[in-house]
């Protein structure tokens, strides 16, 4: 890792404070989405341009709350617990992933009363579609699954960080992979994103990653999904943000769609929700972050805590449905900005950790 941050430090010099559109293949709408004016996420869109506007269209009304647990007091995946056997069901008070501690499992992290190992959440029924374990010490993220993007090639107005994204920032290695955002002599940001547009999308299920974000000033890491939808451009094609963490409000994790509007489809318009953590900030541990999606209701968690619901009838108003198609992943770690606020010499380096991604689909 060290070399490979000795390697970004080199790149950083050609500091470039812009982002892109991956939407589809598509080109930016004139003019940038950035954040809202009062540090909220519901025009913090990561991925292409607002309105003329510019950032901050709308902004989140629903206060900070904890859900019901997402997953009820059992998930299952490869061994039998008390009186039933598992295969891909639910096994009694306990939950299994890799082995039962109690009345939790442990599937990789225990979450609750259950965690989400490799086959049924709760009474789901989930069937496990993809996934990414990161158990390979590859250096650079498995070719078959991810591609290296930026967000930074085109001028995207104020608010937005001022990383410039190069491959040498994105690593796996030790079971995880790591984006590290470094900064160099000159001041200037280095940081990553990848992408699984081309090799991987789906329409519905669940989307979930065990995170550690980190601590600092500044950070904004991100995992979230973009509409693949033959080259229409952003927001038409929709946006899904599973998780974005900012270094403004470190115990908080947002959960937001953005999309057109009908008055105008380039609009960007959005609506999300806020998950406060009770006790220390998110940095401090791993987390699993996740969205269950079907064609009429996204389910934003964090850990077991179900704290956003969006249906088309809780929408913005105006906000356009736009999903009901295939989306690709995306991961990425920004730095700065307007909503995350200036990084200082300390947050850096600034390693993101993702110890997991899988999808689900109803089996």
């Amino acid at each position: 890792m060290k070399a490979n941050q000795e390697i970004a430090v080199a790149l950083a010099s050609a500091l470039v404070a812009t982002f892109v559109v991956a939407c589809g293949g598509a080109t930016p709408n004139d003019g940038g989405a950035g954040p809202a004016d009062a540090a909220t996420p519901d025009s913090t869109a990561h991925d292409g341009a607002a309105s003329d506007g510019g950032p901050g269209d709308t902004g989140i009304t629903d206060a900070p709350t904890v859900g019901d647990a997402a997953v009820d007091d059992a998930a299952v995946s490869d061994a039998a617990v008390g009186d039933a056997a598992v295969g891909d069901a639910a096994v009694g008070d306990a939950a299994v992933g890799d082995a039962a501690v109690g009345d939790a499992a442990v599937g990789d992290a225990a979450v609750g009363d259950a965690a989400v190992g490799d086959a049924a959440v709760g009474d789901g029924g989930w069937e496990l579609a993809w996934s990414d374990e990161f158990d390979e010490d590859a250096g650079a993220p498995d070719p078959s699954n991810w591609t290296f993007t930026s967000l930074n090639t085109t001028t995207s107005g104020p608010g937005w960080g001022v990383e410039y994204d190069e491959p040498a920032a994105v690593q796996v290695s030790g079971g995880l992979l790591t984006i590290t955002a470094i900064q160099g002599a000159d001041g200037g940001v280095v940081s990553g994103a990848i992408d699984s547009k081309g090799k991987f999308q789906q329409a519905y299920g669940r989307f979930e990653a065990r995170m550690k974000a980190p601590p600092g000033a500044g950070v904004w890491p991100a995992f979230w999904l973009m509409g693949d939808t033959n080259g229409t451009s952003w927001p038409t094609c929709g946006e899904i943000d599973i998780v974005e963490i900012v270094g403004s409000a470190p115990k908080n994790a947002y959960g937001t769609v953005h999309s057109g509007n009908t008055s105008d489809a380039a609009q960007n318009t959005s609506t999300g929700g806020v998950y406060t953590s009770p006790g220390a900030d998110l940095s401090a541990d791993f987390h699993v972050y996740a969205v269950e999606w079907s064609a009429s209701e996204l389910d934003f968690y964090v850990d077991s805590d179900l704290y956003k619901t969006i249906t088309p009838s809780t929408l913005t108003a105006g906000q356009l449905w736009a999903f009901d198609h295939p989306f690709y992943v995306m991961f990425d770690l920004a730095i700065g900005g307007s909503w995350a606020g200036p990084p200082s010499a300390s947050t850096f380096p600034a390693p993101t950790l993702v110890d997991y991604v899988r999808v689900y689909r109803k089996g």
